[in-house]
């Protein structure tokens, strides 16, 4: 039981919790995220894409060709790249090495100077030489990737992604081409 004396301290102290957690409050109202403060934190996580020319686009064309990729299990599976026009790779994967029917599709094109993959996802380029090229998610996609070529029958795509408990991941898959 509460002493006659004891009653105001325990008064002042819920007061003073209550000051406190009103202070709380109206400081983390104030913090929320706004309409504006939205916008801005979307545009932070957007790439950006880099500027480039229809030379630099040109170093893409050791693509072309009918290529075989590993799977980290060891498995395969089947991509051809195929040069369109001076700004657009067609880009077709296959189930087998038959390469009769395609599964699925992109575009790697050049367009006011910004080089991108697209599909139903879209990756831009933020970085293209002669090393290879780097591309980030810009729209329906959680990944980023790197395709480097290592000689004229090889090269790796690098893809970097972020795993179920939130650890960055990266696999790698080696790619040969297969002779027409």
């Amino acid at each position: 039981m509460w002493k006659r004396s004891s009653a105001p301290n325990a008064i002042r102290l819920c007061r003073g919790a209550a000051t406190t957690l009103a202070i709380l409050i109206a400081v983390s109202c104030r913090s929320e995220a706004r309409p504006d403060d939205e916008q801005s934190a979307s545009a932070a996580r957007q790439p950006v894409p880099g500027r480039y020319s229809l030379q630099d686009f040109g170093r893409l064309r050791w693509l072309d060709g009918s290529w075989r990729g590993r799977l980290p299990d060891g498995g395969y599976f089947y991509e051809r790249y195929r040069l369109v026009d001076d700004s657009t790779i067609a880009m077709s994967g296959f189930p087998d090495s038959l390469f009769a029917r395609a599964n699925d599709s992109a575009r790697i094109t050049f367009r006011g100077g910004t080089v991108a993959d697209e599909g139903g996802t879209r990756w831009v380029a933020t970085r293209l030489d002669s090393s290879g090229v780097d591309f980030a998610s810009e729209r329906n996609a959680s990944n980023n990737f790197t395709w480097a070529p290592e000689s004229a029958d090889r090269w790796k795509a690098t893809l970097r992604s972020i795993d179920r408990e939130g650890r960055p991941r990266t696999t790698v898959y080696p790619m040969e081409r297969i002779p027409r």
